[in-house]
C-alpha cells in the first residue's frame, strides 16, 4: 500500500505543478514569483535574503525576482521593524486575496473529497502531509 500511495502523490504532483505554472502565466509571473508569493503570504514578511532561503534562490535572482514582484504590485518594500536600515519584503493584502481566489474552484473540489472522510481519517491525511513538508524541506536543505 505504501507503494501505491507514493506513485498516487507522484500522480498528483504534476497536476499540481501544471496549474500552478498556468495561473503564474495567467498573472504575469513566474512559477518561482508565485511560490514566493506563497511563502510571504503563508510564512509572513521577510528580509530580501531570507525569502531567497525559503524558495532556494540566490542573492542576485532574488532581487530581479523581488522588483519584478514590487513592480507588478503583490509585493512592497517596508522598513523592517526590529532594525530601519534593512527592508523586509511584505505581500500586499489584496494581491494575495486575488491570487488566493483564483484557487476558490480547486479548495471546492478539495473540500468536497474531504468532506467525506470522518475526523479520524482527516487527522492521518494531516499528520502525513505534515510530516511530508517537513521530509521534503529537509531534502532540499541537504541538497543545497
Amino acid at each position: 500500500m505504501t507503494e501505491e500511495v507514493l506513485r498516487a502523490i507522484a500522480r498528483w504532483q504534476i497536476p499540481v505543478i501544471q496549474f500552478n505554472g498556468m495561473l503564474a502565466e495567467q498573472l504575469g509571473m513566474t512559477w518561482t514569483d508565485l511560490q514566493a508569493l506563497y511563502v510571504l503570504a503563508n510564512q509572513g514578511p521577510a528580509s530580501p535574503g531570507e525569502l531567497a532561503r525559503r524558495v532556494n534562490l540566490t542573492s542576485g535572482s532574488a532581487s530581479r525576482m523581488i522588483e519584478r514582484l514590487v513592480q507588478a504590485g503583490f509585493v512592497r518594500r517596508v522598513p523592517d521593524p526590529l532594525d530601519r536600515r534593512k527592508v523586509v519584503i511584505e505581500p500586499d493584502e489584496d494581491a494575495v486575496r486575488r491570487v488566493g481566489g483564483l484557487y476558490d474552484s480547486l479548495n471546492e473540489r478539495h473540500r468536497a473529497d474531504l468532506g467525506s472522510f470522518s475526523e479520524a481519517e482527516l487527522a492521518v491525511v494531516l499528520r502525513f502531509l505534515t510530516s511530508a513538508a517537513v521530509r521534503t524541506e529537509e531534502e532540499i536543505q541537504q541538497r543545497t
